[in-house]
């Protein structure tokens, strides 16, 4: 596939920042920095591009006057490696047409944090191979686990740095087309974060880490092959429930009918995209995604 259309649906031209996030998620950032945020963990960003989630995190940082989080300091990661699909979300602006893709971008994304450089520390390079240090996590932001590969290396090497009844992490893609095993891993792991806030307008869910993982379960190799027909079966239904609008549960149910599309079953796809309408969800942008690369 062309990951150019991964995050097409995520376009929006009235952002504060160039990024793909909204005002509300970035707002919701900043805020929570400035006010939550407590310094008892380290603050990370998971895929962080031009900045659109570092640096409304960082802002709250420096506005925080809580004297314990002075010395902590974003921890901002991303390859920083132009792609192809990422020139629809420069158009019109001045990065059009300035990176090829293979080409660095980490000048810019310093150029756009640098009022706030001294609170961000920068990992540039593949997430999988970085890992992380083990110092504790209080905010995870995630809009890194693109792929199980992905997956695996945040559950093994990050949530275990994670504090019970203290940590938050954010699933940014969490009601997006594409990231089906997002919605398989977090139903496997349900006992252990509780859901406490939808940001709106956006995919972004919220969930606090509220019980022990027990360490077989961080160090699994995790794949589709992992979970059972039933437990997808329950695990979209867990998460479709999680909401009441049906444009959010018909974000959501995309993506089950996508990892059928991943796994290279049109036809149950098909049933599933088919049993969805038929129930009265509404034919959103991402349903009509994957009923696109069905036909």
């Amino acid at each position: 596939m062309t990951i150019k259309s991964l995050f097409k649906n995520y376009l929006n031209p009235c952002r504060t920042l160039l990024g793909m996030t909204t005002q509300d998620e970035q707002s919701y950032f900043e805020k929570y920095a400035c006010t939550n945020y407590s310094g008892e963990g380290e603050i990370v960003d998971l895929g962080c591009w031009l900045g659109s989630t570092t640096i409304p995190l960082a802002k709250g940082l420096y506005k925080n006057p809580n004297p314990k989080v002075q010395s902590r300091k974003i921890h901002a990661f991303d390859q920083f490696i132009w792609e192809e699909w990422m020139d629809d979300f420069v158009k019109g602006t001045q990065l059009e047409g300035k990176y090829k893709p293979g080409k660095s971008f980490l000048e810019e994304f310093k150029k756009r944090i640098q009022p706030w450089s001294a609170s961000v520390k920068i990992y540039a390079g593949d997430l999988c191979q970085i890992g992380w240090d083990g110092k504790e996590i209080e905010f995870l932001l995630i809009d890194a686990m693109k792929s199980w590969e992905l997956l695996n290396a945040i559950i093994s090497k990050f949530f275990p740095c994670l504090i019970i009844n203290k940590s938050y992490i954010v699933h940014q893609d969490f009601a997006h087309w594409y990231t089906s095993w997002i919605h398989l891993i977090q139903y496997r792991l349900r006992k252990y974060f509780k859901l406490v806030h939808i940001i709106p307008n956006s995919t972004s869910f919220i969930f606090k880490y509220v019980n022990e993982i027990p360490k077989e379960m961080l160090n699994m190799n995790y794949s589709a092959s992992s979970f059972s027909e039933e437990e997808v079966e329950y695990a979209f239904e867990h998460s479709i429930n999680l909401v009441s609008d049906k444009f959010t549960q018909a974000r959501i149910a995309s993506a089950k009918v996508m990892l059928f599309i991943h796994l290279d079953n049109k036809a149950r796809a098909k049933y599933e995209l088919d049993k969805y309408l038929t129930k009265g969800l509404p034919l959103v942008s991402d349903l009509k995604v994957v009923k696109e690369r069905l036909t």
